[in-house]
């Protein structure tokens, strides 16, 4: 059984004759003193010299589990640890020896043998000469302090770890946008630009669009696309999203009283669009320049047709005045006719010298799949702009086909836009066009399906004949779209037709075999 703990008088009259404590202030007890050191929720020790312990407060028992009447009289060493380096001993012992307080942190062990961290700070006292007579120790358990700075260490340390390797910019700026964190794509980024600090640049081109960010709800934006031109003169594009914080108010006469006054931090998220920018400005360039070679490709024809008009209304002319000659002798009429046959022949050669050359060329292996997205792609902002919603659904892997690119990307041209004008006609609030690529038989098949007005059975045939059109809304086409469909299809060995058993508007079924003996010239 342990002996009592020593009374507070008798502990009273251990440390009363230590130096020090009889120069007290007038009206301030020694008892007085005792009992507030006694009561601080600090833990306090008293030791000699030596560092044997005198005097221990009650917080100090409860810290480490010692009784006072077990550990007065014992070294203070029987709180250490092997997890302290004796270096930090050697260089406690110096300092304290030399009439200096020290500061610093431990591992000691509890009386159960529970290991805690410690923070001790440790005051010598000295009498009137200059001795060191004893030594007052205070100390806490920071263990928990220490567990939760290294939990924010390790949680800083995986953010920093997690935004070095995130492929986008990541800065932090302050209220004065100064950058207090950065990952590694923004170092890179400003590594390239040298002196110029990129995110100014960011802000910059920020300001011009400042209605979108200060619209934000939540001090959020979302994907703002900003232009500007790097120090080398390239132009760059990026996408810009952030979001404002608070920043933290450190100042202590704020402390019961937050101030509102204070700045925000902004984090801001940088995407490098500069290469997707330059395709699409590449392919609506190229879009532009198609579309430019078609209408020049149209004007020639109307011109030169225009032309062959005015030609053929010139025998007509003379046929008009054969007529009103109605006693004419058949001599007189042969100079005449023959006017007439040399103007249509004439006439004739002037809209054959109007038709566009066909393609020629030697057949190659074609991705049909590749075919179709481009074409989808290049119709996307006219589908868009027409209501149209797309199901394309290709078949996963589709052989390549042997076959002349341009007039296969030309013929199913011709039917997505035989179907993009069916769902013109119709009206409908939803229009749908399905398409499906399939292998079946040694052939890829490609069904192309709308919901449009469809195509009556007795004109199912009919359709695929020259000057063929039911659009209203088509009415600048001249009706060879199919036609020329089929004429393709068929240069390929392979077929095409209307699906006659669809009532939901039009399904066109269109097969080429892999497999085709006219490997030359189309």
């Amino acid at each position: 059984m342990h002996k009592p703990s020593k009374t507070f008088s008798e502990q009273y009259t251990d440390i009363s004759s230590i130096a020090g404590f009889e120069h007290v202030a007038p009206g301030l007890s020694l008892q007085a003193i005792l009992e507030t050191v006694e009561q601080a929720p600090v833990a306090i020790s008293i030791t000699d010299a030596r560092a044997n312990i005198l005097y221990v407060n009650a917080a100090f028992e409860e810290l480490t589990g010692y009784l006072r009447d077990e550990i007065c009289g014992q070294n203070e060493s029987v709180l250490s640890c092997k997890n302290t380096p004796i270096e930090v001993y050697r260089d406690l012992w110096r300092i304290i020896q030399s009439g200096k307080p020290w500061r610093g942190t431990l591992v000691n062990r509890t009386k159960s043998g529970t290991r805690y961290l410690a923070e001790l700070n440790i005051a010598p006292v000295l009498d009137a000469n200059r001795r060191i007579t004893s030594f007052l120790g205070m100390h806490r358990d920071i263990s928990t302090l220490h567990q939760l700075e290294q939990q924010l260490k390790h949680q800083k340390a995986l953010s920093e770890t997690m935004l070095d390797l995130a492929p986008a910019i990541v800065v932090l700026l302050d209220s004065e946008h100064r950058v207090l964190m950065d990952n590694q794509a923004y170092k890179q980024l400003k590594a390239e630009f040298g002196t110029i600090e990129p995110v100014h640049l960011f802000l910059d081109a920020l300001n011009d669009r400042l209605d979108q960010v200060e619209s934000a709800p939540y001090g959020k934006f979302q994907d703002i696309q900003v232009r500007f031109d790097a120090p080398n003169g390239d132009e760059c594009w990026f996408a810009l999203s952030g979001i404002h914080v608070e920043e933290l108010d450190h100042a202590a006469q704020n402390y019961f009283k937050p101030s509102s006054e204070g700045g925000r931090y902004l984090l801001l998220v940088a995407t490098d669009i500069t290469t997707r920018k330059a395709e699409v400005e590449r392919s609506r360039i190229q879009h532009l320049k198609v579309q430019m070679a078609e209408q020049e490709l149209t004007s020639s024809i109307r011109e030169t047709l225009a032309g062959a008009i005015f030609q053929l209304e010139t025998p007509l002319n003379v046929i008009q005045a054969a007529l009103d000659m109605q006693h004419a002798s058949p001599d007189a009429l042969y100079p005449i006719l023959r006017q007439v046959l040399e103007s249509s022949h004439s006439a004739i050669n002037a809209m054959r010298m109007a038709l566009p050359k066909a393609e020629q060329g030697r057949n190659f292996l074609v991705n049909i799949n590749q075919i179709l997205k481009d074409l989808l792609i290049i119709s996307t902002d006219r589908m868009l702009a027409e209501g149209v919603v797309i199901d394309w659904k290709p078949e996963p892997v589709l052989p390549a086909l042997m076959g002349n690119e341009a007039s296969l990307r030309r013929m199913f041209h011709y039917l997505i836009d035989n179907a993009l004008l069916s769902l013109e006609e119709t009206g409908r609030v939803q229009r749908e066009l399905r398409i499906h690529t399939y292998l079946k038989e040694g052939a890829i098949w490609v069904e192309i399906t709308d919901n449009g007005i469809g195509i009556p059975s007795k004109q199912r045939l009919k359709v695929f004949e020259p000057f063929q059109s039911g659009w209203k809304r088509g009415s600048g086409k001249a009706g060879m779209g199919l036609c020329m469909a089929q004429e393709i299809v068929n240069s390929h060995g392979g077929g095409i037709r209307i699906d006659p058993d669809y009532t939901g508007g039009c399904r066109i079924h269109i097969n080429l075999p892999l497999k085709h003996g006219n490997g030359g010239m189309e």
